[in-house]
């Protein structure tokens, strides 16, 4: 136990050392060079327990170092700050467990790391302004995803050809994408805190990527359903992933939140499916 506390310590350390490279700001670095060294001193602490040497994953600091530069510094402090709470609790539980002099030590590193936790997550948020759009990017992302997989699920209805169906998404996706631009460059305007301009980009450039990777399926199968379903797959992965993210920056719960988007993009494909079919039974000569 105390060798498995030491690695995930060490860890830490070095992580939190490699993201004060990443900041701009020098007050911010040496929060995070602060931090690190609050995480050494637990290391130091865990280690005189362990007779062996020790180490920690190679791969899953690499992991944290990809997830740093493809999501943000703030995302990775996020995920940290989930593990330390556990890493936390089970402190406290095996406190008494520990020497009189050993459990007040313990008990000073654990308060002085709640201490500070807060003050760094908001101090190096400030530095990352794409946290100030993530409500764009949710917002192309998630309406790409329903509007797109609505428009292939009501193709399943009228047409055996999945090219017409990824072009129909293609293009519909695209020049919805132009007024969900529009529509929050609008939005934007009217809040002095973040960029017109930057909000349309976001929310555009989240919608046509939706939006291209739904429809790459529809490029690659000749079978109708084998396309629509590779597509659905592809929506329920991105639907997972941004809810991820924003439910860890945004500190909800993850579960909740997912199956509710789950479950409107499964009934917007449903009603959209029935309505294709109706558009057969009523046009059965225009079926592709």
């Amino acid at each position: 136990m105390a060798s498995r506390y030491a690695s995930e310590e060490l860890f830490n350390t070095h992580l939190y050392r490699w993201l004060s490279e990443r900041v701009k700001s020098q007050k911010h670095r040496e929060l995070l060079l602060d931090f690190a060294n609050q995480e050494a001193l637990h290391y130091d602490f865990w280690r005189r327990w362990t007779p062996e040497t020790v180490s920690y994953s190679g791969w899953r600091f690499r992991w944290f170092q990809l997830l740093a530069w493809l999501l943000g510094t703030t995302f990775v402090l996020q995920l940290l700050e989930r593990r330390e709470h556990e890493t936390i609790s089970e402190y406290r539980r095996i406190l008494p467990t520990l020497p009189q002099e050993a459990q007040a030590e313990l008990l000073s590193l654990i308060e002085e790391e709640e201490k500070h936790e807060g003050e760094l997550l908001s101090a190096v948020a400030t530095e990352e302004p794409r946290l100030r759009y993530i409500g764009f990017i949710v917002l192309g992302l998630s309406d790409a995803i329903i509007e797109v997989t609505g428009v292939h699920a009501g193709f399943l209805g009228v047409s055996h050809n999945p090219l017409a169906a990824g072009i129909a998404g293609l293009i519909v996706g695209f020049s919805a994408s132009i007024s969900m631009a529009s529509a929050a460059y609008l939005q934007a305007k009217q809040n002095p805190t973040v960029s017109a301009t930057r909000s349309a980009m976001y929310t555009g450039i989240s919608y046509v990527f939706a939006v291209v990777i739904l429809a790459l399926p529809y490029f690659l199968f000749s079978h109708m359903g084998a396309a629509f379903w590779s597509s659905a797959i592809l929506a329920v992965f991105l639907v997972l992933g941004f809810v991820y993210y924003s439910s860890v920056i945004a500190e909800r719960h993850f579960r909740r939140e997912a199956l509710e988007s789950l479950g409107v993009l499964g009934i917007t494909a449903l009603l959209s499916y029935g309505f294709g079919e109706l558009i057969r039974y009523f046009f059965p000569h225009i079926y592709l």
